[in-house]
């Protein structure tokens, strides 16, 4: 690169795995990192963009990569936003992120992209619920419309169970997504970077817990990419394009039929769990990337 050019990164906390091995790699691969607690900025509208950052002072940002969990979603899009309208490159951007972390929108863009979902149903109102189980009949899973890492999804094994889970739903966030249960006990982590799938996993829940989310106790084994389903491969990457994701973890599960369903797909995939159980350097590819695409802006030589 001519100089040095200034990746912000977008997280609350510097002590995470992901978010220490992302400035790494970005520091080998040449950049200066600056790491920004996304609720300390002042963004302000005076004719410009302009954003302050606690005692930061004026900095040129060349990109932005957004380490952003669910609680902040809204917040780091604003920032998102804010850096792409001075020109920024984000990896994802604001709308990306939003569509991703939106669970029943994100697979309304899916299925409209001709991929396999699971059968859904979302409602907002009380009268509506016994109606949609009446279509929808136990065992389905619960779900919040925002969340990560398993948190905010629950079994309902039985018609009692899911009236209880829906009716506390509705109370909370007035609306509710229900989703049929997909028999299995693993599923497949893929993630994507561009058009290229960099590395793929097995999650297999434990005996004590339907999720195969690591943080609830899953356990995670290297899939080969030299023997991953080629339907896999194709899936993965057109459900991050139909999101309009440049890094994506994708979700995939088979049915009780055997065939594939998108779960979901996550626009802040975490690295700690891939890169340990596959051994793939994910931080420096993502900082490969982000080279790349600054050097098709002019931004790098």
């Amino acid at each position: 690169m001519s100089g040095v050019d200034t990746v912000a990164l977008l997280s609350r906390q510097p002590e995470l795995y992901s978010t220490r091995r992302l400035q790494q790699a970005l520091e080998d691969r040449g950049f200066a990192v600056l790491r920004l607690a996304p609720e300390e900025f002042i963004l302000g509208l005076d004719g410009e963009f302009t954003w302050r950052h606690r005692d930061v002072g004026v900095v040129e940002v060349a990109a932005v990569l957004p380490r952003v969990g669910s609680p902040l979603t809204q917040l780091g899009a604003r920032i998102l936003r804010h850096f792409a309208a001075q020109g920024r490159y984000c990896l994802n951007d604001a709308d990306a992120l939003l569509a991703a972390r939106d669970k029943f929108g994100s697979l309304q863009i899916l299925q409209a992209a001709g991929l396999p979902v699971p059968r859904t149903a979302y409602f907002a109102h009380a009268s509506q619920k016994e109606a949609l189980l009446d279509t929808l009949a136990p065992p389905v899973v619960v779900k919040l419309l925002s969340g990560s890492q398993g948190v905010g999804v629950n079994l309902a094994e039985s018609r009692e169970v899911a009236s209880a889970l829906l009716d506390t739903l509705l109370h909370l966030q007035h609306e509710a997504m229900v989703q049929e249960f997909l028999p299995g006990r693993s599923d497949l982590r893929v993630i994507v970077l561009g058009d290229r799938v960099l590395a793929a996993m097995e999650r297999r829940a434990s005996a004590q817990d339907f999720r195969s989310n690591l943080h609830c106790g899953g356990q995670a084994r290297a899939w080969d990419l030299g023997v991953l389903d080629a339907q896999v491969q194709e899936l993965s990457r057109r459900a991050s394009a139909a999101l309009d994701l440049d890094f994506a973890g994708v979700d995939l599960m088979r049915a009780a039929d055997g065939s594939l369903r998108v779960l979901e797909v996550n626009p802040v995939p975490s690295l700690e769990g891939i890169e340990k159980a596959t051994g793939v350097d994910v931080a420096a590819a993502v900082a490969a990337w982000m080279h790349l695409q600054l050097e098709s802006r002019g931004r790098a030589a």
